[in-house]
């Protein structure tokens, strides 16, 4: 222990004399000191170093551990909560006549008649109008852009949020219109001898035409196109004699279409069968829904059959989202009238489940499937578990998804509302 040896206290004595301190060390801890700063080489300090950094390392490696297993607990208890009946958060009345229909758009809804079309925010606020006369119009709807065609007529608009951003007008009655992200326009135009699949610009131009003839390629069933409209999925049946084959076409509209013959990258024919759906599920992915199979292609610049689904049953509806593939089925010799199966874009089955409602109309809503008819909406979340079966307190007309479970718009004849689920 070291020894200290003071002068006189700074307290008695003359306190102006000097303060003196002498602090004496012992050998034994002067050798002890020695022996330690000998031992800190450094090797010695590398190692502890690397002993810190572990343990900071395994402390945050076990802190993220624990808020990821807080968040998967949530998540797991938000995905199998359950809702028993709901509030209306808000209330409009309808200003419209009864005939209007009503779709999901960006963050609200769009309502479109044969007088014209407006988009909507969540909240009723209306953002744009664009009047029009059509007898039969139909819309489209990628990303955040929609078209509106006159089915058999032949005008197409093409809006986003913030209103309108093209326009086509057509020499030929329109069949199908679908729209770009970008408000690109592509139509299937029926002649006296031949169909047309032409692409419009927003300035109303036409950007590329494919033709097609009943001898040649078949009469087109349905088109799709990727949301950058490069690509396009088609699908043509052709009659002969007793036999029917349908043939699914790519084209890619891509510098790397431009040495293919009329921009055809891949064909697909299924005999005896009807492939009367296709859909650009997202831009490297495309469905083919025939009577009894789907198909699942990826189409990067050529496409490849990468899945086939075999159904056993009639296909009543198919319906999508950019991960998964919704299959209604006939199931009425199994009991329950009904069978759902969804599917990933894999083609692994994700669950299945039976009901034995009809529903006017079943949809995605992100990891949630909502199905409803005029007096009861079912919600269920993508492990097929049921999280609501609500009766409507009035007859409704739509349920339109928010963007989040729960939050929904609900049209009925005399009001819009904004609900939520409790």
């Amino acid at each position: 222990m070291a020894d200290i040896i003071s002068g006189k206290s700074r307290f008695n004595g003359d306190r102006n004399a000097p303060v003196r301190k002498v602090i004496s060390i012992n050998s034994q801890a002067a050798a002890s000191l020695e022996q330690s700063e000998d031992v800190l080489d450094d090797e010695t300090v590398k190692r502890k170093i690397r002993r810190h950094k572990i343990r900071v390392i395994c402390a945050t490696v076990f802190i993220i551990a624990l808020i990821a297993a807080g968040v998967y607990i949530a998540l797991r208890f938000m995905d199998n909560y359950d809702y028993t009946s709901y509030s209306v958060v808000n209330s409009t009345n309808r200003d419209d006549i009864e005939s209007s229909r009503y779709v999901s758009f960006a963050d609200g809804y769009v309502r479109y008649s044969n007088d014209g079309i407006s988009y909507y925010k969540g909240n009723g606020k209306a953002i744009w109008n664009q009047t029009y006369s059509m007898q039969n119009p139909a819309v489209s709807i990628c990303e955040n852009s929609i078209a509106v065609a006159d089915i058999n007529g032949s005008t197409a608009y093409s809006f986003n949020q913030d209103g309108q951003v093209g326009k086509a007008d057509t020499s030929m009655p329109i069949l199908q219109v679908e729209v770009s992200s970008t408000g690109k326009i592509a139509t299937v135009l029926e002649d006296n001898h031949a169909n047309y699949i032409n692409m419009y610009d927003t300035n109303g131009d036409k950007i590329y035409s494919v033709k097609t003839t009943l001898s040649g390629d078949g009469y087109p069933l349905d088109i799709s196109i990727s949301s950058d409209a490069k690509k396009l999925i088609a699908s043509f049946i052709k009659v002969s004699g007793d036999e029917i084959k349908t043939n699914v076409v790519f084209y890619n509209f891509s510098d790397v279409g431009k040495n293919e013959t009329e921009r055809v990258v891949g064909g697909f024919n299924y005999d005896d069968i009807i492939v009367g759906d296709v859909k650009f599920i997202n831009d490297t992915m495309a469905v083919a829904v025939g009577e009894n199979v789907i198909s699942i292609y990826k189409i990067k610049e050529y496409p490849s059959l990468e899945h086939t689904i075999e159904i056993n049953n009639e296909i009543e509806k198919i319906f999508y989202s950019d991960q998964y593939i919704g299959v209604v089925e006939n199931n009425s010799d199994s009991g329950d009238p009904y069978k759902l199966v969804v599917y990933n874009i894999a083609g692994k089955e994700i669950f299945n489940t039976t009901f034995a409602v009809q529903y006017t109309d079943i949809k995605f809503d992100g990891k949630s499937i909502i199905m409803n008819n005029a007096s009861t909406f079912v919600l269920m979340n993508l492990r097929g578990k049921k999280l609501a079966d609500i009766e409507f307190d009035m007859p409704v007309i739509n349920v339109l998804p928010k963007g989040t479970r729960g939050d929904y718009t609900l049209v009925n004849s005399k009001y819009i509302q904004t609900i939520k689920l409790k």
